[in-house]
């Protein structure tokens, strides 16, 4: 049921989280992750901007020269708190990669200019740092960016069951060089307690039962280019690797538990060195009756407003089978989802389960029935077993005029 509210005091809410329109935009230079004003390889570099016209770009300029511009759209809580109303108040951060193998060594000034919607160009903020780019420093780097650290990782460590489930342990290795010949990734290995477990140059495979190819380097990564402009291997960067931790278990002897995974990759000069590091869990499904479904929300974003008819959308995984997803405002349910899209993406992270391959949702959900103001969106996934898991919950704000 809609509820009123007083104009005036919907006008004075609103007044107080908006923006001063026409105002220029604004953000700040962090300089680099972790502080300090020198490096070698890349420097990661941070910041935040906002307009209210919303912000087009962030770029970058080295000794007055355009460098590259940032990604723009990372979660900065702080900001958004302080600075709530503007278009891009949800996620005002940005970052940038800056390879300083492009220039000699020596001091360099870095500024930073952010440009608005409406084609408004400020700087934001400059600093100087020294680059030291020496072959020896310039070593393979990448991360993990799937599954999180301390993740449970799940198998069917019954191995007369042919059903099998995998794991997928995904990122990027990149190799940075002033020298041809030293420059670009020779190879990854998986690494599980310490001890090799899979390298891309001689277990690369193709399985469709895995999600593809499996423990394989040179995956299509074009959302790398413009973050690591100039990389060697910034096109093709990505690695997978399949883990059946059932097999694991049951067969090779690891047991279930706390265990290691470390990503270690090799450049092409030969120098080696362990790129990223997470502690992760094996555990088999017979442990667990019933799992609780996965998935997120896509639409809307946390703190942002919006008004008339919204198309919800994310996606949702059972292992025991999604039956239905259903929308939730205030606790009060408004919609059950349409679910069966495609998400390549989810898809190749969850491998095997029911969903796999069409694991997206989408609901209308019509704002004008509610009041203007805050409000709860909620998900729930109800599974093939009839066992109910929230996957999801964010405040967004309502305003109709």
């Amino acid at each position: 049921m809609k509820r009123s509210i007083p104009l005036t005091l919907c006008a004075v809410a609103l007044l107080a989280a908006a923006p001063a329109w026409a105002a220029r935009p604004f953000g700040s230079f962090g300089g680099k992750v972790g502080g300090g004003n020198a490096g070698a390889s890349v420097l990661p570099l941070f910041g935040w901007a906002l307009d209210d016209n919303g912000i087009a770009a962030v770029d970058l300029f080295v000794d007055g020269a355009p460098a590259g511009r940032a990604s723009y759209g990372r979660s900065r809580p702080e900001v958004t708190k302080k600075h709530p109303g503007f278009p891009d108040s949800a996620k005002p951060g940005w970052a940038f990669e800056l390879d300083t193998t492009h220039y000699l060594n020596g001091l360099h000034t870095v500024n930073v200019r952010a440009t608005s919607k409406a084609g408004e160009v400020v700087s934001i903020g400059s600093k100087v740092f020294q680059f030291n780019n020496v072959t020896h420093n310039l070593i393979p780097f990448g991360r993990i960016e799937f599954p999180n650290s301390q993740a449970e990782l799940r198998g069917n460590c019954n191995l007369e069951d042919p059903a099998r489930r995998y794991s997928v342990i995904s990122g990027y290795a990149l190799d940075p060089g002033v020298q041809e010949d030293d420059t670009g990734i020779g190879y990854v290995e998986l690494m599980i307690d310490r001890a090799l477990w899979a390298n891309s140059k001689v277990d690369c495979r193709f399985n469709p039962a895995e999600g593809g190819q499996s423990d394989c380097y040179g995956l299509r990564r074009l959302d790398l280019v413009p973050i690591f402009p100039g990389f060697k291997d910034a096109p093709h960067s990505g690695f997978r690797f399949v883990l059946d931790i059932g097999f694991l278990v049951d067969f090779v002897g690891y047991t279930p538990g706390s265990h290691l995974l470390t990503i270690r990759a090799g450049d092409v000069f030969g120098q080696v060195v362990k790129i990223a590091e997470i502690p992760v869990t094996f555990t088999c499904d017979e442990f667990i009756s019933n799992e609780e479904s996965i998935g997120e929300i896509s639409t809307p974003a946390n703190g942002l407003i919006y008004s008339g008819i919204i198309q919800a959308s994310g996606w949702a995984l059972d292992w025991e089978g999604v039956q239905s997803i259903e929308v939730f405002v205030d606790g009060q349910s408004v919609s059950f989802a349409s679910h069966g899209l495609s998400r390549p993406n989810i898809t190749a992270l969850y491998p095997g389960y029911p969903e796999s391959a069409a694991p997206g949702w989408v609901a209308a959900v019509d704002t004008r029935k509610f009041s203007n103001g805050e409000h709860f969106f909620e998900v729930v996934v109800h599974d093939d077993k009839g066992e109910d898991t929230l996957i999801g919950k964010l405040k967004f704000v309502i305003f109709n005029p």
